[in-house]
């Protein structure tokens, strides 16, 4: 058995070394390209390891989504051994390291931000605590004890096949349980972000929250709108997009961390006596858990349609008291709500705007296929996305289940529309010419 060193602080004097037979990480499982790039970093004097999530995975017998490389060497080291790389990076400057379509991301071991170095100039913060700038290169144990949670600070010698361990992570990997390096509170204001991370890799692995890392979400949660709204974005499409949605909606309902990104959702899931908002929202994320990673933009609109649709339609019938006609009254509900939903989550033009579209759309097909406008609505480029919707709310008993059935028979009865060249030409405006002065 390898020598326990978790948890013992930056001080500890070296790692605990884990050999092939205890961890039987199969290294025919990494990538030929990363495994490439260790042995050309050992071979010319560096250290180098395989780290984080794909060491972590590959233990966890969940195929890795790309492998990651930790040196100490410089970026412009790596740059030199490497021609088919680039530096990237302004925060922190890191190599790229491209195999055709495959990239190896090669850092240089950083320090972390505990301890005497708090008051370096290369950290800076924010008053509550946030990270803004750490851009510090370290020792592999700097490295290690400045990572997020142990079960990604896992260390990968692809030359002798061990893994080596500065905080515990193998054994919390063996017991099940997930982590925070440091302490919790401070790490968690250093960057909110690890919240999200913590919900994300707790559905991911199905392994708890340890119960100091869980303590103080609750607490903390409101310290997410200090994030950049363009950065929980991306967060959000990793905890949406790759086949744990609804383990994660749950984690971040019950963690209290949806109502910063998403505070209409979270007060109308509030208002939900009768369970029928919850329905809603859980069977569209079931939808794109069926199919991870698959048309990722069409599942994020499906979902956020979810999202908007009760508190949309809620602030659309105000406006219909003040006699707007119901169409009217819903575009103007979203421009209003969804404006105000991006000082949270910054989302693209290319949801938003299918979103809103599909959201309106509802309104028209609520109305029946006995409107005049019903075979226009058929071929709308929004009409497919908005009868699927209308198919989970008819599922859950937001909308008749015969409504549903009517637009799917209507729509195969509509003759095809005819196939046109193109747009007419435009027009060429003729020049006036000048008169002479």
């Amino acid at each position: 058995m390898h020598e326990r060193t978790s948890h013992l602080g930056p001080e500890a004097t070296g790692p605990a070394v884990i050999p092939r037979t205890e961890h039987r990480l199969d290294p025919d499982r990494i990538s030929p390209s990363a495994l490439e790039v260790v042995r050309r970093l050992v071979d010319r004097g560096f250290a180098g390891y395989v780290v984080g999530g794909g060491v972590r995975d590959l233990l966890l017998g969940i195929p890795p989504k790309d492998f990651d490389v930790a040196t100490d060497a410089r970026p412009e080291d790596v740059r030199r051994l490497f021609r088919n790389s680039r530096i990237i990076g302004r925060r922190f400057r890191l190599a790229h390291v491209f195999f055709g379509p495959e990239v190896v991301e090669v850092a240089t071991f950083r320090r972390g931000s505990a301890g005497p170095e708090r008051a370096h100039p290369h950290f800076e913060r924010t008053a509550a605590g946030r990270l803004l700038r750490d851009n510090l290169y370290g020792t592999e144990q700097e490295d290690a004890f400045r990572r997020d949670f142990t079960l990604n600070a896992l260390y990968f010698d692809a030359v002798n096949g061990t893994i080596r361990d500065w905080v515990g992570g193998f054994d919390d990997l063996r017991r099940g349980v997930i982590r925070l390096i440091g302490e919790p509170e401070a790490r968690y204001r250093e960057d909110p972000v690890r919240m999200l991370r913590a919900v994300r890799f707790q559905s991911k692995t199905g392994f708890p929250l340890e119960a100091a890392t869980a303590a103080p979400l609750h607490r903390l949660a409101p310290l997410l709108t200090t994030v950049p709204p363009a950065r929980l974005f991306e967060e959000i499409g990793k905890l949406l997009l790759f086949g744990q949605a609804q383990r994660n909606f749950r984690g971040l309902v019950g963690h209290a961390l949806l109502n910063p990104l998403f505070p209409w959702t979270a007060e109308w899931l509030e208002t939900d006596s009768e369970g029928l908002h919850r329905a809603l929202v859980e069977r569209v994320l079931e939808a794109s858990d069926a199919a991870p990673g698959e048309r990722a933009d069409r599942s994020l609109v499906l979902i956020l349609s979810g999202f908007f649709w009760g508190a949309s339609r809620q602030y659309m019938r105000w406006h219909e008291t003040e006699g707007m006609d119901r169409v009217a009254a819903m575009h103007r509900a979203l421009h209003v709500l969804l404006r105000e939903q991006q000082k949270h989550v910054s989302i693209p033009r290319r949801i938003l705007d299918p979103v809103e579209s599909l959201l309106v759309h509802q309104i028209r097909l609520d109305q029946g296929t006995a409107q005049p406008v019903a075979n226009r609505l058929v071929t709308h480029p929004a009409f497919a996305a908005s009868l699927d919707f209308l198919k989970v709310r008819a599922e859950v008993g937001d909308a008749p289940a015969e409504l549903e059935a009517e637009w799917r028979d209507f729509a195969g009865a509509a003759p095809p529309m005819p196939e046109t060249a193109g747009p007419p030409p435009a027009r060429r405006r003729r020049r006036r010419s000048r008169r002479p002065v």
